[in-house]
């Protein structure tokens, strides 16, 4: 996918934050926002989960059972945004 769209902001050393076409087609399926996007990068409640090699999965708690992961590559001055997720889970226990 091609990169659409750039934003000029500092986060974890980077310069600049990249979104691909699938992510901004993701983020508007799911009523992400850029904000919350970059508050998942900038203070995520956990890091380190499962995604594709070279690849980084954060995730934001918005509440016990709603949060947002955030999949994305970084280089030394670019993060680039890949895909974003908002899960909200019922109150059975699976996640949808």
């Amino acid at each position: 996918m091609a990169i659409v769209h750039v934003i000029q902001e500092n986060v974890r050393g980077c310069r600049t934050v990249a979104f691909d076409e699938h992510a901004i087609r993701r983020m508007t399926e799911r009523r992400v926002s850029e904000d919350e996007v970059l508050d998942a990068l900038r203070n995520p409640d956990q890091t380190g989960l499962p995604t594709l090699p070279g690849r980084f999965r954060f995730r934001k708690n918005q509440s016990t059972r709603k949060w947002i992961d955030v999949i994305f590559e970084e280089d030394p001055t670019q993060i680039v945004v890949y895909s974003v997720w908002r899960k909200v889970q019922p109150t059975s226990g699976r996640a949808t």
